[in-house]
């Protein structure tokens, strides 16, 4: 059996071909009609799941407690700690679980590439590990002078006298995972209070409340995590051109239990502020990520209690800019790491990559 940890929209769509074989290729398998039956409906659970989660229609699902399947055989030996929607008591501080999170990456003996933003979730980890890693260790990437903008002093004193990196407009092809560790902050949105998209239950802005929106976001949570939260990150690799590289180097800082089970006490107390929403106001964002911001006030307290919400600019990866279909070398990545491209592909267009 093959099984994946990242699925592009463009592999799914090269099933839909693959089975319906509208030019009746010889060369393709032949499929009969339970089969597309059962493919066809595979393909609308897992886009209903998709809307459930707030995702977009092309992305896709990865129950991180391994149990539910949807159309493609997925693996989470990348996260292989199994944390249930529990409470966790006697969790240490957030400041030293941050700390060992930091340790734990440090000791794996690699070079770290941190993709850095500026904005409160990267630079809470840019303090954790410049405290306890050597400067040979960090490789700061960022998309464009707009991280530096965000937060000049971050450069002024750390960033800049590290090795770093812009992505010239290729974002999602920077990470030298093959030999170094990969690191981001997307995971924290979902521990600190984001909603996923939309961010509301509600489309229509003079009905939005909080208050009215909060049962919901704490009642979606739990799914919202489980079935896309360890594949936050996986985005920043759909184009780098390698053919294969170890899964134990996908580490985003986040993508901890430790953490998780933090996040998990704030929701099941009901301590947790969301804050992604469309409408929210600055004031009230400035409420959100509190963890984060109190952590970062061990070095910055104006920055930590001042900054608002930061969003990456689509200059950073030329394709999403352009008026043409994306064309990322990275089809599919396997729970062993290896790249699924056009030059593979059809290794990978066998009944063994699906649930069916």
């Amino acid at each position: 059996m093959k099984n994946f940890v990242y699925i592009s929209n463009e592999y799914r769509d090269a099933w839909k071909q693959y089975v319906e074989n509208p030019q009746k290729l010889e060369e393709w398998e032949n499929f009969n009609d339970d089969f597309k039956e059962e493919f066809k409906f595979k393909l609308e659970e897992e886009q209903h799941f998709l809307q459930k989660v707030n995702r977009p229609p092309s992305w896709f699902l990865n129950d991180k407690l391994g149990e539910k399947e949807f159309l493609f055989n997925m693996s989470q030996d990348h996260y292989p700690t199994r944390v249930d929607y529990e409470y966790t008591n006697d969790l240490p501080s957030f400041s030293d679980i941050m700390f060992e999170r930091a340790i734990e990456l440090r000791d794996k003996g690699k070079v770290i590439d941190l993709f850095y933003s500026g904005g409160i979730d990267s630079v809470a980890i840019l303090y954790a590990l410049a405290e306890v890693c050597p400067k040979d260790q960090l490789r700061i990437i960022m998309g464009d002078e707009t991280s530096i903008n965000y937060y000049p002093k971050g450069y002024k004193e750390i960033v800049g006298h590290l090795s770093c990196e812009f992505a010239d407009g290729n974002i999602f092809g920077m990470a030298h995972i093959d030999t170094n560790l990969f690191t981001t902050g997307c995971e924290a949105e979902r521990l600190f209070g984001g909603v996923g998209y939309p961010h509301s239950r509600n489309t229509n802005k003079e009905r939005y409340t909080y208050e009215k929106d909060y049962d919901f976001h704490h009642d979606n949570w739990w799914n919202l995590t489980r079935f896309t939260w360890i594949s936050c990150s996986m985005r920043y690799l759909q184009n780098i051109n390698i053919e294969k590289f170890p899964i134990e180097n996908y580490q985003p800082f986040y993508l901890c239990p430790a953490l998780e089970k933090f996040s998990i006490n704030n929701v099941l107390d009901r301590n947790m502020v969301w804050g992604a929403n469309r409408w929210v106001t600055p004031e009230h964002f400035l409420k959100t990520k509190m963890e984060l911001r109190n952590f970062i006030a061990r070095w910055d307290k104006e920055y930590a209690y001042s900054m608002h919400k930061t969003d990456m600019p689509l200059v950073v990866q030329r394709e999403m800019i352009l008026p043409i279909p994306t064309n990322y070398n990275v089809l599919a990545i396997t729970g062993n790491g290896t790249i699924v491209s056009s030059k593979n592909i059809m290794d990978y267009m066998k009944r063994e990559c699906l649930t069916i």
